[in-house]
């Protein structure tokens, strides 16, 4: 259980304030990251570009957003799904929303291993240990899972997460999710979800690794 003084919630229409926040929050937990450092070509002053350019479609267009916050309304958390049947960046609209702008900034290396990495090799290795076709399409994915350093362990995560698990298991999907963070596997495990497999992805940067995650909500594990 959250603690009281937690409010965990969907929020329908996120104003651009809050994505800038969970942009900031993502860079807080992030900076030391090896997926993160690797996607950013090195550049750690594109991180929160990076951030911005998937959260902006993400909450404002194409996914779900559940906050976490404190009595004095700040963010505490914050989780981002994709129902199953959307993606990022499949149209137009959600590339304009920053991913342009940060794909211009990264150097010429650097946006061949996003674009291939993002777009081919990573995917790859979902499908493979999830056992779906597209699965990151077909699941209802978690693309952002982000609890502040002060109140990780304390049960935040799994508050968000049980705001999604009813609606997933109505509509009988498959829950996905990847992890590049060591400590956030025994916390899924924790939470309700299965292990599929692990990997590290090679990067010019610094191979980083990753940790794929599942829950079949019409199954009993």
């Amino acid at each position: 259980m959250a603690p009281s003084n937690i409010k965990v919630q969907r929020v329908e229409k996120p104003s651009e304030e809050l994505v800038e926040e969970a942009a900031q929050l993502f860079c807080e937990l992030m900076p030391a990251d090896p997926a993160a450092i690797s996607l950013t070509a090195g550049k750690l002053e594109l991180m929160q570009p990076m951030a911005r350019a998937m959260i902006r479609p993400l909450a404002l267009l194409a996914g779900e957003m559940y906050t976490a916050t404190d009595e004095n309304g700040s963010l505490v958390g914050f989780t981002l799904w994709l129902p199953p049947g959307e993606n990022l960046f499949t149209t137009e609209e959600q590339r304009q929303m920053g991913l342009y702008e940060f794909m211009n900034a990264l150097p010429e290396e650097g946006k061949a291993y996003y674009s291939t990495t993002l777009g081919q090799d990573f995917p790859k290795v979902v499908d493979e240990y999830i056992g779906i076709p597209s699965a990151e399409t077909a699941c209802y994915w978690c693309s952002f899972a982000m609890v502040r350093a002060d109140y990780q362990g304390k049960g935040v995560a799994k508050a968000l997460f049980q705001l999604v698990f009813p609606k997933a298991k109505e509509m009988g999907a498959v829950i996905g999710l990847g992890t590049t963070n060591l400590r956030n596997v025994e916390i899924y495990k924790k939470i309700g979800l299965t292990l599929r497999g692990h990997r590290y992805m090679p990067s010019p940067w610094g191979d980083w690794p990753t940790w794929i995650f599942s829950k079949d909500m019409t199954a009993t594990e």
